[in-house]
């Protein structure tokens, strides 16, 4: 997993070393002549440059770290929406779910009302509502918290749903 802190600590690490920078430039512009020349502003000029670049590179390595991190989180909730969509269609099968029950039951687990239902599916609230109530008779719930509970609890710790 990415490192924010660290991340954060090479970001401030490349201000304070361009601020290092912009102080030495500062110096040579505001005529101090003979400083230009010391030896010593010279190998601090290369010390600060080489800090910087490897500030870059340690920020671009976290970069690549973190975009590794997304595809992986994007892989692992692709395959868990695969699961849920099989583990739904497989109770929908085993109730006798009719393609508009099915439609309807992800709309309730969405949490959908039944206005709303009607008005996505373009039916009318009473035809939901009897849809609603042949899925709870078919399923053996009472209600749409207790669908959705069921649910819930099958996913998180991988009992079935009767």
């Amino acid at each position: 997993m990415p490192n924010a802190k660290r991340l954060i600590a090479v970001v401030g690490l490349a201000l304070l070393f361009g601020l290092l920078m912009l102080a030495e430039e500062a110096i040579e512009v505001f005529g101090f002549q003979e400083a230009e020349d010391h030896p010593a502003l010279e190998i601090l000029e290369i010390v600060v440059l080489l800090a910087l670049i490897a500030c870059v590179a340690l920020a671009a390595f976290e970069g690549y770290r973190m975009w590794q991190y997304q595809k992986t989180l994007e892989f692992k909730i692709n395959r868990a929406s695969f699961a849920f969509q099989d583990m739904l269609e497989a109770h929908f099968e085993r109730w006798g779910f009719t393609l508009a029950e099915r439609d309807v039951t992800r709309l309730i687990l969405k949490g959908c009302s039944i206005a709303e239902i009607a008005e996505i599916r373009d039916a009318k609230p009473g035809t939901v509502k009897a849809q609603t109530n042949a899925i709870y008779k078919k399923s053996g719930y009472a209600g749409k918290t207790q669908l959705l509970s069921a649910f819930l609890e099958e996913l998180s710790d991988g009992a079935s749903v009767s």
